[in-house]
């Protein structure tokens, strides 16, 4: 999408932070999966170079959704810096502007071994990720950025030791400059040391300084020392209720396979000071507790879906949709990618796909605690919401 019609689309930019890598792909011959073996070489063909972490990922969707996007990461002077640098500014120019560039480190990388008939596993280097520091960030108001998405703190050292201290300044610094924070995670390898942090005690320390929390459920499980579970309305209402607690007004919880649900704060007056009227109407937001599933499509690859996800949830967010046009737009958003990861959509185009009626699939959560929604203004233009959304017990429309 051209940088004109991104400028026609919103004048809310948001801007995107945290973990960035370079993804260095071999490609396998379709014989090579049994010759990985100790002591022997095994061909390869050509190598597949992509940009990869949130910065990549949910900034890239939001770009291309026409939103206006600023990337912010923190990379070395080195080869692999130069050419996170060159595909980000290949693709527009400003989107490589606000990247922090550091001598003497190196540059996060990832390594992705996937050969036929084999899992894949991945070499990583964190790199620079390691060392982000709220200090590295220059934050001013009177700009167009509304809204700080954080992501992945479980792989970023600096960001989950002390409790989340350097996070909480840079949090602390965006909202200083009229800006929205929202905050994605990533899986905890809990042989790591990031396995060891107090993550329930992070979260207290950290949440009060989030506007949008936007996790996965198995995440959120790891961290507040939940055993794993199927999700219910029970569950959910519950971890949520935990969250709320902890001071953040908004969460939105990705179920995988089974869609999105979401949940607010009762508190009108906290949503209203979100970046001072970032959602566009704190009493459609207020008291929600709202369940949808995805959208039916064919699935290609589901790497990176939740990434994508987010961009469609906070793409609605800053264009002033209502929160159930927000979750249907995230899910449309999710849906797009797996169907075609190398083309997203126009935000125009999903959501003339989702008012027209797109299907949702039948797999849900138990939704029998649960209010179907209608459809139809306010809740959603057109047809679409139907089959698709429901209302838990919790939501001020029950």
């Amino acid at each position: 999408m051209s940088e004109s019609l991104a400028n026609d689309l919103t004048d809310r930019a948001i801007m995107v932070a945290g973990h960035i890598c370079l993804d260095l792909t071999p490609t396998f011959p379709h014989t090579a999966g049994s010759a990985l073996l100790p002591g022997t070489l095994t061909r390869v063909d050509d190598l597949q170079r992509s940009v990869g972490g949130v910065v990549a990922n949910t900034g890239l969707a939001l770009h291309q959704l026409g939103i206006k996007t600023r990337m912010l990461s923190r990379i070395s002077d080195d080869p692999t810096g130069d050419e996170i640098l060159r595909v980000l500014s290949d693709i527009s120019p400003s989107l490589a502007q606000d990247m922090v560039r550091i001598s003497g480190e190196s540059t996060s990388y990832s390594i992705v071994v996937s050969p036929p008939g084999v899992d894949r596993f991945f070499l990583h280097c964190p790199g620079c990720n390691d060392h982000f520091h709220a200090s590295d960030v220059t934050l001013s108001s009177g700009t167009c950025t509304r809204l700080l998405h954080f992501g992945y703190p479980p792989i970023m050292r600096t960001i989950y030791q002390q409790d989340g201290s350097e996070l909480i300044t840079l949090f602390q610094k965006a909202h200083e400059a009229g800006m929205a924070t929202s905050l994605d995670m990533c899986s905890v390898d809990p042989n790591s040391e990031a396995g060891k942090v107090d993550w329930k005690r992070w979260l207290k320390n950290v949440l009060p300084h989030v506007d949008l929390f936007v996790p996965s459920l198995d995440e959120l499980l790891f961290m507040l020392g939940e055993d794993d579970a199927p999700a219910t309305i029970e569950l959910l209402e519950r971890v949520t209720d935990q969250l709320l607690d902890y001071g953040v007004p908004v969460v939105m919880l990705k179920l995988g396979e089974y869609g999105l649900y979401l949940r607010t704060t009762p508190d009108k007056k906290i949503l209203n000071r979100i970046s001072d009227g970032l959602l566009s109407d704190a009493d459609q937001w207020a008291n929600r507790s709202l369940y949808t599933s995805c959208f039916d499509v064919d699935v290609v690859s589901t790497n990176g879906a939740g990434d994508y996800t987010i961009a469609g949830f906070l793409a609605g967010i800053v264009t002033g949709q209502q929160p159930m046009q927000a979750l249907q737009s995230a899910v449309g958003c999710g849906a797009s990618h797996v169907a075609n990861p190398a083309n997203l959509p126009s935000w125009t185009d999903i959501q003339s796909h989702i008012n027209q009626g797109w299907q949702h699939l039948s797999n849900t959560i138990d939704t029998s605690a649960m209010h179907q929604l209608s459809p139809g203004p306010p809740q959603l233009p057109g047809p679409s919401g139907l089959l698709g959304l429901w209302a838990g017990p919790n939501d001020q429309n029950f």
